[in-house]
């Protein structure tokens, strides 16, 4: 592909399909697991909200070119020790638009039996 078109149009496909896949993965799973789920209920299929996977690999295709540009244009030299740091630390506010439709689709139902969890009491 790179023959083709530049890295960073490369990328953004790659970033974009994967958004999709997770997306189609998340309502996948919730239908599945919530087909017969009432109507007012925020697992019923037709409340899904979809795109929080996609914001979240777009945020990720941001953070990435940032981190490219800096590296590019930055007369200074970051440690390389640091960079690793500097990338989960931009990424790690927003890691709930990936996590939470997992979670709030209960995703993770089907491992409750085998794995140990934390469940909050109240």
């Amino acid at each position: 592909m790179r023959k083709c078109t530049t890295a960073a149009v490369a990328s953004l496909a790659v970033f974009l399909a994967s958004g999709i896949i997770h997306e189609w993965l998340n309502y996948s799973v919730q239908v599945y697991h919530h087909a017969e789920a009432p109507k007012d209920s925020i697992y019923n299929p037709d409340n899904i909200i979809l795109g929080s996977n996609m914001a979240f690999f777009a945020w990720q295709f941001f953070v990435m070119s940032i981190e490219k540009s800096f590296g590019e244009i930055s007369s200074a030299k970051v440690p390389q020790q640091l960079v690793p740091f500097l990338v989960i630390m931009t990424s790690l506010p927003l890691a709930f638009w990936f996590a939470e439709p997992y979670f709030q689709g209960r995703f993770f139902w089907d491992y409750e039996g085998i794995l140990p969890t934390v469940i909050k009491m109240d």
